[in-house]
């Protein structure tokens, strides 16, 4: 890969982004998903704030005609009477006949309904009857079934004889401890190095995110070179740079016309946030934030994100040239797809090797599968950037990872550039796998000769 095999690359580069960015299909997505942005954080509050006027709301029941088919003797419901949601609630003994009350629930008193209490071989159930339309929902139902059975739970205890501080002793936590002793019986410390479910799907969603950026990206690049390729516009491109240069320009340009998106539209995500969160609570902290694990601030510094960034920006490099050389492999848009094969099996290995490592963190820590995960150049772009910003992973490990990611980006360049050449010019049926590794060998040799 000499000086002259890159020549005339930042034209290229400055060439294909402004068409890129001036073309109606990047500005059309790019205005959607600005829009879905800047709306997300509006509708994901009105959504909580439904949720909680729903659990704060009074509940559509007036009336509960009670059924006891126990052992047990008539259940005090003045505790659940407390709640506000369901203060304005009789509880009523039904004496009169139970299919004339489950009638007239059914077609004038669809405000009541029907709780029945039953056993049955020590086993306790209770059971509601309301009307199949009215105000009374299955949510609201749900809701004072919940109450009930919590009050029920204790009804029966206090039934049975059992004072508080046995109830307290029974439910008491029971936990052990395991610790690991040197040869001599001393106490050895073990750092828990395990991430909690909030961490778990913090990861997981950057690791989503990169992906689907990493797919959006390389198939771009892919199609504008088929498209180049079928409408033989490469041709004259090829006059003017080399093959190696209009690959590396092309590749460039399109990532950074993806990046600019998802920086734009993360910016409007969180300003989004911090607006919604002042104009529905009166608070400065973003919505956003209460979603997040806390200790992500702690890491949130320059020095932490500019490692993201790299880390994000070369693993992008490197699966834009895998895809770059699929897309050489096809000489026509409908088979696009068949010659992302390969592009597309690579993305998917590292993804999962990323899910699997971010399981193992929550589950049991950090391991030797998992600094794989955080080493190895396929995974390292998907999984490191989250155990970074959670503190799961050292900046030397980041410096390792990018170290790796550097070298298989060079040698994927050496490969790509013995056989581009061949390729961006090859029209005819989708080059294998086995062929562009014969083709590799073939340049290699004449190259030695």
């Amino acid at each position: 890969m000499t000086k002259n095999n890159l020549t005339g690359w930042r034209d290229v580069f400055s060439f294909t982004l402004k068409q890129t960015l001036k073309s109606k299909a990047y500005i059309i997505s790019f205005m959607i998903l600005l829009l879905i942005s800047i709306a997300s954080m509006p509708i994901l509050s009105l959504i909580t704030a439904s949720s909680q006027e729903d659990a704060d709301a009074i509940s559509p029941i007036e009336k509960v005609y009670v059924v006891n088919k126990t052992s047990l003797p008539e259940m005090d419901f003045s505790e659940i009477m407390k709640d506000p949601a369901f203060q304005n609630i009789t509880f009523e003994t039904l004496t009169q006949d139970y299919n004339k009350v489950s009638d007239r629930i059914k077609t004038s008193e669809n405000t009541s309904v029907i709780l029945t209490f039953a056993e049955e071989n020590g086993t306790f159930g209770l059971d509601f009857v309301k009307a199949g339309t009215g105000p009374v929902t299955d949510s609201s139902l749900q809701k004072l079934g919940s109450a009930i059975d919590e009050q029920f739970g204790l009804f029966r205890i206090k039934t049975l004889g059992i004072t508080n501080d046995q109830v307290s002793m029974l439910n008491a936590t029971v936990s052990t401890k395991v610790t690991l002793t040197d040869t001599s019986g001393n106490p050895v410390a073990k750092e828990d190095t395990s991430i909690s479910n909030a961490e778990y799907w913090f990861i997981y969603g950057i690791l989503f995110l990169i992906m689907m950026v990493n797919i959006f990206a390389s198939t771009q690049i892919a199609t504008s070179i088929v498209t180049e390729k079928s409408t033989r516009v490469v041709e004259y491109l090829l006059i003017s740079v080399k093959s190696l240069a209009l690959m590396v320009g092309k590749i460039i340009a399109m990532l950074t016309a993806v990046i600019i998106q998802i920086v734009t539209i993360l910016i409007a995500v969180v300003i989004s946030s911090k607006v919604t969160a002042l104009f529905s609570s009166g608070q400065n902290q973003s919505l956003l934030s209460q979603y997040l694990p806390k200790n992500i601030f702690q890491n949130l510094n320059v020095v932490n994100i500019l490692f993201c960034l790299i880390l994000i920006i070369t693993g992008m490099i490197f699966y834009a040239t895998l895809a770059g050389l699929a897309g050489a492999t096809v000489s026509k848009l409908e088979e696009i797809n068949e010659g992302l094969m390969l592009f597309t099996f690579t993305n998917l290995i590292g993804v999962y090797i990323g899910l699997g490592a971010a399981s193992v963190l929550m589950g049991s820590g950090i391991n030797g599968y998992v600094i794989f995960a955080f080493l190895f150049p396929l995974s390292s772009p998907f999984i490191l950037p989250g155990a970074i910003l959670i503190g799961k992973a050292t900046l030397l490990m980041a410096l390792g990872a990018i170290a790796l990611q550097l070298v298989s980006i060079f040698l994927l360049f050496k490969f790509v550039a013995k056989i581009y050449e061949t390729l961006i010019l090859h029209t005819g049926n989708t080059v294998k796998l086995k062929e562009l590794i014969l083709m590799f060998k073939i340049t290699q040799g004449g190259k030695q000769r």
